[in-house]
């Protein structure tokens, strides 16, 4: 995929040259995130935004005596054998991001032979861009399906009605293509249940040792091949995330003007939001930083094992204490009254002009804001704060999903089960490989030119007709390649290995769950409350009361339900 750049908010993305999701100023698309948290990608287009909050999941396998949901997994998932076939220039600390701070002048090849059989698969994907020409007029169709020795015909949908249409094909079987593409937000109810019945255990062909003929599908980190077990299965391919997902960012340039410096703990938060803040100059301290809040506080994703017992995350101590301090930011003052109002549509845009110095957003939001404000102003500089606990101390960072869109093979023949694989193992190659680059740019001198940098720059020609086709069905571990951008493959790699040793897995982490549909709209009230609670307009005693709800009409169900899947 061709280097791009993403445009303002959480927008409706257009296709770009390089299969990259811009964004417009409209706000339309649901889980805009899904590329943002692969914000480190340059071959990997950066996705919806708020991808740790999509939806609970899909039916997991059940817990077994043995050892549990995690063990009956951990049983399913390929053994992970990694490659390094180019050596990044930053390599990964405890699982952040490898960095590139130029782009490769030779490329190397991961696949001997040609993987294919000769077999023809339909494969359905969505779109959140025009959609290209189909084969035979699509060139870059073409030329992949010569490379990979099959014939794979896409049929792209539009993105933002993707849930309906995955819902009507698994409503019946025989309208299943051979190969579906569904992102977790648009995993429909009892998914899991459908999976077992119309798509292919891969566990029986890549579990354990097995994946060892697919050396690219080894390379694929657990993490990521766990989120596609359901009902005791393996059944997703998936396309793998970032570590971690959202920062708290800073206006860096203007902070050096200022003669300030980031702060490192809770309270110099507060005091330097309020220092900074000067209404006559149009400028505000902090936006609502309440995700961040949540984040510095450590405020677990879900649940919380607390004395033996599941604490669901609005329990806990730590989610109160990251509403008071977020309530006490919005009572002095510091945050921009159009954030007060709500207004978070603007967020983006205020940060960028200034008129608040500092905002919590999805890692992919830094290249996204890069592209947009350096041409007018070279010198916008914004950076993540090192996160610290409230005290200042080590903070608890709750590892982002590995993964959160997967495609599925539907129940076919041994035989071509293991062709499809080996053209999965084809377009997993990691970053640096002609197949990586074929996949995700096509051909050179055809969809894309390659400018004095090395960066792919797409041609008309790749305009039209190369998209994050081949890659939704499978991706390699993201990198983070945008040399494009002076400083920030070094200055994000760094950031990442720096938070990387704080980062811990929830009690439920790399599991799929879905929790009965009784129990949707349970958590709502809090959502709201919160919103109120932050601006002064409720109170913490207002927390215990909608807790003693919760609890009665379906919170302490809802525990029983999760404690089953712990062995």
């Amino acid at each position: 995929m061709l280097i791009s750049h993403v445009g303002p908010g959480r927008g409706k993305p257009r296709k770009t040259a390089a299969g990259l999701l811009d964004e417009a100023s409209s706000a339309a698309v649901n889980r805009r995130s899904f590329l943002g948290i692969l914000s480190g990608a340059v071959f990997l287009a950066a996705a919806p935004a708020g991808l740790t909050a999509c939806s609970p999941g899909t039916a997991a396998p059940q817990a077994t005596n043995s050892g549990g949901l995690a063990e009956a997994v951990a049983k399913l998932v390929p053994a992970y054998k990694p490659l390094e076939l180019v050596k990044p220039d930053i390599p990964p600390i405890n699982g952040s991001t490898p960095g590139f701070t130029s782009i490769p002048s030779s490329l190397v090849k991961s696949v001997t032979g040609t993987p294919g059989s000769g077999g023809t698969y339909t494969a359905m994907t969505p779109a959140w861009w025009a959609v290209p020409p189909a084969l035979p007029q699509n060139s870059y169709y073409q030329a992949v399906n010569e490379k990979l020795g099959a014939t794979i015909n896409f049929q792209a949908n539009d993105g933002n009605a993707y849930a309906d249409k995955v819902q009507t094909v698994l409503a019946s079987p025989k309208d299943v293509p051979d190969w579906m593409v569904i992102p977790s937000w648009n995993l429909p109810p009892r998914f899991g249940q459908a999976a077992a019945g119309v798509f292919q255990d891969l566990s029986e062909f890549i579990a354990g040792d097995k994946v060892n003929k697919y050396p690219n599908l080894a390379n694929i980190p657990t993490a990521a091949w766990k989120m596609g077990c359901f009902e005791g299965g393996l059944y997703g391919l998936p396309y793998p995330g970032a570590l971690i997902s959202d920062a708290i960012f800073y206006r860096a340039d203007l902070f050096g003007e200022l003669g300030v410096e980031p702060p490192k703990s809770a309270d110099e938060y507060r005091k330097l939001a309020k220092e900074l803040t000067d209404e006559s100059k149009n400028r505000w301290g902090s936006e609502d930083v309440w995700n961040g809040a949540q984040i510095m506080h450590g405020v677990v994703p879900k649940w919380k094992m607390v004395d033996g017992k599941l604490q669901n995350k609005v329990e806990t101590d730590e989610y109160r204490a990251a509403l008071e301090w977020t309530a006490k930011l919005f009572a002095d003052g510091s945050v921009h009254p159009d954030a007060v109002a709500g207004n978070s549509q603007q967020s983006k845009q205020r940060f960028e002009s200034g008129a608040s110095l500092m905002a919590s957003d999805g890692t992919g939001s830094w290249h996204e804001a890069l592209a947009r404000v350096l041409p007018s102003n070279p010198k916008f500089n914004m950076q993540p704060m090192d996160y610290f606990a409230p005290d200042g101390g080590k903070p608890t960072l709750f590892r982002a999903q590995p993964a959160a869109i997967f495609s599925f093979i539907k129940k076919a023949d041994p035989a071509k089960v293991e062709e499809m694989l080996a053209l999965a193992n084809f377009m997993a190659a990691p970053f640096g490989t002609e197949e990586n680059v074929l996949i995700n740019n096509g051909v050179e001198g055809v969809h894309f030119t390659r400018d004095a940098q090395g960066i792919p720059k797409a041609t008309t020609k790749g305009t039209e007709e190369v998209t994050s086709t081949y890659a939704f069905l499978v991706s390699p571990p993201i990198v983070n390649s945008m040399v494009q951008y002076p400083g920030l493959v070094k200055s994000q790699s760094d950031w990442e290995a720096r938070q990387a040793p704080n980062v811990v897995e929830d009690v439920f982490f790399g599991m799929q769950i879905q929790e009965p549909a009784k129990f949707g709209s349970l958590s709502k009230p809090f959502d709201d409350l919160a919103k109120d609670i932050i601006r002064g307009r409720k109170s913490l005693k207002d927390l215990d009361s909608e807790l003693a709800s919760w609890k009665s009409k379906g919170g302490d169900e809802l525990r029983d339900f999760y404690a089953g899947f712990l062995a």
